[in-house]
């Protein structure tokens, strides 16, 4: 049984997770339109400090609420049936604005459900809205120059982390019971590590990307980097919302089947666990001790959980992050800019040129050609290595959740050298692996289409990240 609560904006139906919703649904003691409503509630309250819900569907997803109530009662219909779910501003809901945080999008909007979306109709999530994104959603960091800024819930005078931002500050603050995020350079984990939640990068076309406003040029980065995945206070529920979404849609270029997850299905026998491999100054990566503290917890409780976890094992991947950023910064530089660079704020706009000026590769292809031969070569290098460990556990971000301007106005040489803070990031995107960002900062990495690994892990020391809903002060 969920909790009362003294007054509706208070934790207790916010705090809870899918399974304990659709049970008090079940049970009769909860209805879909009161879930809703206590969510909305706490909205009300709560995101003037916060600032991460840029857009609600409050009348239209009360009236869908009440029509599922009407039609389906205490009978649970879908994987996300009764779960309040916001979605990243990046992804198209039908008839609400598609902004990418620009002023002069501000009247743009989805005439459709892009297919992510529609996924979670399908598993019966009610959709709350939007949550805020960074202009171009190109940042560690979330501040719109349509919406402003989004504070932590945790400590509002911090960051959120970017660019799923909005998403992971919603989570963490009740505000829905999880979230749709969208990782390009780490703008799933980062926000989850910052903001103290769970979140999942997915294997690149396990969760197709169709949208009717794509949120970037649609380049080969875009393809071979980026990809949609969950955020949650739970891993049951990170689970939930990605088996809701990771269905493959033939009209999406890149789309692929997901391996099943079977094998963790009640009453089939455990799969052996996967040994797993420390990442650490493999990555070229500067690192507080506090980072590095909890780093050396996870591996203590992975270990006591019956994971082998071997230490200085791994190739060098810190070439990678330079590789990323070559590539993805020339698409940012070359094609993103010119067309909307203008609409940026101009810290915003600095920030990137500062950061990916300094790695694109210009117009030359045969450049261009050579970073992605550089790309397969270490790719298979890693590869090799992920035969004999499969998971690697490793930081997030180097330092723990930052102020709220701690990218602004760097200057190149300061920005450069935030960047080396972030390099256990973006390695993961470059070779378009899963990845899952625990509460507390590190990350979780596996195989190409091996996310029930991260999950199978993330489960058996899920007990050490107590995550509570946060009450902005």
């Amino acid at each position: 049984m969920i909790d009362s609560e003294p007054g509706a904006v208070e934790p207790g139906v916010t705090a809870a997770s899918i399974a304990d919703l659709q049970a008090a649904v079940a049970a009769g003691e909860l209805t879909r339109v009161e879930i809703v409503q206590r969510h909305l509630d706490r909205i009300a309250a709560h995101n003037p400090a916060v600032g991460s819900v840029v857009e609600l569907r409050a009348d239209a997803v009360l009236a869908e609420a009440e029509e599922a109530d009407r039609e389906r009662g205490r009978t649970i219909a879908g994987r996300l049936d009764a779960a309040p779910v916001s979605v990243k501003e990046s992804y198209g809901i039908a008839g609400l604005r598609r902004t990418d945080g620009l002023r002069s999008l501000a009247e743009r909007r989805a005439s459709r459900d892009d297919t992510v979306v529609a996924r979670l109709r399908e598993a019966g999530a009610l959709l709350i809205g939007h949550g805020n994104v960074p202009d171009l959603c190109v940042r560690w960091n979330t501040v719109s120059g349509l919406y402003g800024a989004t504070r932590n819930p945790r400590d509002v005078s911090r960051t959120v982390g970017g660019s799923s931002g909005g998403e992971a500050a919603s989570v963490a603050a009740g505000f829905a019971t999880a979230a749709i995020g969208q990782d390009l350079g780490g703008s799933i984990r980062v926000p989850a590590a910052f903001c103290g939640v769970f979140g999942m990068r997915t294997t690149p076309g396990v969760v197709p990307t169709r949208s009717e406003f794509p949120a970037f040029p649609l380049t080969p980065t875009t393809h071979a980097f980026g990809t949609i995945g969950p955020l949650a206070r739970s891993v049951g529920d990170l689970e939930a919302v990605y088996e809701a979404i990771a269905v493959p849609d033939d009209a999406d270029p890149v789309s692929v089947p997901r391996i099943p997850t079977s094998h963790r299905e009640p009453g089939r026998p455990p799969m052996p666990r996967p040994a797993i491999a420390v990442l650490r100054e493999e990555a070229g990566a500067v690192v507080d001790d506090e980072i590095t503290a909890r780093l050396d917890e996870t591996c203590a409780w992975l270990r006591e959980a019956g994971y082998e976890v071997a230490e200085h094992v791994l190739p060098s991947v810190a070439r990678a992050s330079d590789l990323w950023a070559e590539l993805t910064g020339t698409d940012l530089i070359r094609v993103a800019l010119p067309a909307f660079g203008d609409e940026m704020t101009p810290a915003g706009r600095r920030h990137v040129e500062e950061l990916f000026g300094a790695f694109e590769l210009g117009d030359d292809p045969a450049r261009h050609n050579a970073a992605w031969i550089e790309r397969a070569g270490l790719y298979e290098a890693w590869a090799l290595a992920a035969r004999r460990y499969p998971i690697v556990v490793a930081p997030i971000a180097g330092m723990p959740t930052p102020p709220l301007d701690f990218d602004v106005d760097l200057g190149r040489p300061a920005t450069l050298a935030l960047f080396d803070r972030m390099r256990c990031v973006p390695w993961v995107n470059l070779f378009g692996l899963p990845a899952l960002a625990l509460p507390t900062g590190i990350q979780l990495v596996g195989r190409r289409f091996h996310e029930a690994d991260l999950l199978d892990a993330a489960s058996a020391i899920e007990e050490h990240f107590p995550v509570a809903v946060a009450t902005p002060a």
